[in-house]
């Protein structure tokens, strides 16, 4: 709650006569959006993902680089397919879009590439709405005020109760589902092995992967959809993963601490990157619209 109050405070004084940021341009990452940040000075990448509802620190940045910082606490995070006690780190220094400012509150989690130094979750994306252009591999942000997305929304959206996830209806060859909208996702859609087998996909022609989590790898299984309806439009042949017998996953709270679950609507599963590399996605993230539309030519 300190680091939105403090970034709504610098952003709001920022774009006071702003109500719309410039284009941002970002850079892939494997499928991750990745913006440019300083961490203790040094130049690396921060993740932006709405399926996170934490912010947090990468450990593998941590480690390589010999950073020292003050170990105030442990959290239990969940993974796809474990829950781990991490370290909880305070006054993290950052600059990012013009802000210096410490962090406080981060815990670990890990990826392998260590020049990604940050992960910014969902407050993040509660500040504004944001508006990616992922074929463009461009973003920027727009105050609430300025635009009220409930006018222009064009597929089923909303946050989740209790959790407080960004969830998304879409319709699987015939069958609606509603499933976490994760940014940090860069598969196409990821559900139940029982809610694969209602599409025959365990006894068709699989791809078998290993699909690595925030604290561990497990086995996955991954199908085609002959048609996937996402808003006002239909895609074709997207990669389908569900678990591979033997094995289970944790499909709604990847970076998540285990503090706040209560029941809420049934999601399926997870959809992401492969998905919504083709559209245009305006969202708000506070009051739970989103409108798609593909890019505008050049």
């Amino acid at each position: 709650m300190k680091l939105i109050i403090l970034l709504l405070g610098v952003f709001f004084h920022t774009f006071t006569y702003a109500a719309v940021t410039p284009w941002l341009d970002f850079t892939y990452k494997n499928g991750l959006i990745t913006i440019p940040v300083k961490a203790s000075g040094i130049d690396s990448y921060a993740v932006l993902d709405t399926g996170a509802s934490i912010n947090a620190i990468n450990s593998s940045f941590v480690i390589a680089n010999k950073l020292n910082y003050t170990h105030s606490s442990n959290m239990q995070i969940e993974g796809a397919f474990d829950t781990q006690r991490n370290k909880v780190y305070q006054k993290v220094p950052v600059s990012f879009f013009g802000i210096e400012t410490n962090l406080e509150g981060l815990p670990e989690v890990t990826f392998d590439d260590a020049t990604t130094s940050l992960l910014f979750g969902r407050g993040f994306f509660q500040l504004f709405n944001t508006q990616i252009d992922y074929p463009n591999k461009r973003m920027r942000l727009l105050t609430h005020d300025h635009l009220d997305l409930k006018k222009f929304e064009n597929i089923d959206f909303k946050i989740q109760k209790g959790f407080g996830q960004p969830i998304v209806k879409i319709d699987i060859q015939g069958e609606s589902a509603w499933m976490l909208l994760d940014t940090g996702f860069t598969g196409g859609i990821m559900i139940e092995r029982r809610f694969a087998d209602r599409f025959g996909w365990l006894e068709s022609d699989i791809q078998k992967s290993t699909f690595s989590g925030v604290n561990s790898t497990g086995n996955m299984e991954t199908a085609k959809a002959k048609e996937v309806t996402f808003g006002p439009f239909t895609l074709s042949n997207v990669p389908v993963s569900f678990p591979a017998e033997g094995n289970k996953v944790n499909l709604v709270s990847q970076y998540s601490s285990t503090a706040s679950h209560v029941k809420g609507t049934k999601v399926r599963g997870i959809v992401g990157y492969q998905v919504f590399k083709h559209f245009v996605m305006t969202m708000d993230l506070k009051k739970g619209n989103m409108h798609i539309s593909t890019p505008k030519s050049n």
